[in-house]
């Protein structure tokens, strides 16, 4: 199966980086990436241009003119060549199971809902300078458990990895209660999103209101969310919060507003109605 990774990325390069390095080791191999930037830096061009990798790699960009994050996966759903959609943050660097685990897991009609490991500072710093690489925490997570949590690492649980659709892991996500999209870690079918138009640019900018909105319209045309903790692991670099112009109450107004109405599929998403 095809799949396509979305990438968002804004302003970290170094990053990406990284995340694009992970990618090289991939247990999976049959992907492309796509590099969707809410902003037209120099940096992320020279960056793709330097690195010679062994996946398709495409890369949309526009100006920076207030968060567009929507736009810009919008935009790179569109361009995908793949029938599965992984979706991940520019600053989350993912095991080298990653992709595997979602294609594993994957089902019709399922949205697979995953979690990470938020870093501390040291952590994420000594993976930004090459002290540390991503290999090392993955193939020791245990060994650097006690490194992890000094330096206020948070949800060191998501870095254990259990093979996908074994005993353990299905009895794990049997019992997992709190199944919800987190866009850092997300994947479903490409025709799933068509089906409600991707996601709603219509929306004023509030941190994981884009997923809750995906949520309840991927729901209300039967699609169910399914765990894939622990089987689909990532790495979340620490780094300061963006204030980009949050606008959290008007944001949950116009979503309960869609809600009543049972409007699904955005207007205003990859296609604009």
């Amino acid at each position: 199966m095809k799949v396509s990774l979305i990438i968002p990325t804004y302003k970290d390069v170094i990053a990406l980086r990284l995340i694009l390095e992970a990618l090289e080791c991939q247990t999976y191999r049959d992907f492309e990436v796509i590099i969707a930037e809410d902003d037209n830096s120099p940096e992320t061009k020279n960056l793709i241009e330097s690195l010679n990798l062994s996946y398709p790699i495409k890369h949309y960009s526009h100006e920076d003119i207030g968060n567009r994050k929507p736009k810009a996966v919008n935009t790179s759903i569109a361009m995908s060549k793949g029938e599965y959609i992984i979706m991940i943050d520019g600053d989350t660097i993912p095991y080298s199971t990653f992709i595997e685990a979602h294609v594993r897991l994957s089902e019709p009609k399922k949205a697979l809902c995953g979690r990470r490991v938020n870093l501390g500072d040291k952590v994420s710093q000594d993976l930004r300078s090459g002290i540390k690489n991503i290999g090392e925490i993955e193939h020791n997570f245990f060994t650097y458990y006690n490194y992890l949590k000094e330096d206020n690492s948070r949800h060191l649980e998501q870095g254990i990895y259990l093979k996908p659709n074994s005993l353990v892991q299905k009895l794990v996500s049997k019992l997992d209660k709190n199944i919800h999209i987190l866009a850092s870690n997300f994947s479903c079918y490409k025709s799933d999103l068509l089906a409600v138009n991707g996601i709603d640019e219509a929306l004023p900018f509030a941190p994981n209101r884009d997923d809750t909105d995906l949520e309840w319209r991927l729901k209300a045309i039967g699609v169910e969310m399914k765990s894939c903790k622990f089987s689909a692991n990532l790495l979340h670099l620490n780094h300061p919060r963006s204030d980009r112009g949050v606008e959290g109450d008007k944001n949950l107004e116009i979503i309960y507003e869609k809600q009543r109405e049972n409007k699904f599929r955005c207007r205003d998403g990859i296609i604009k109605v």
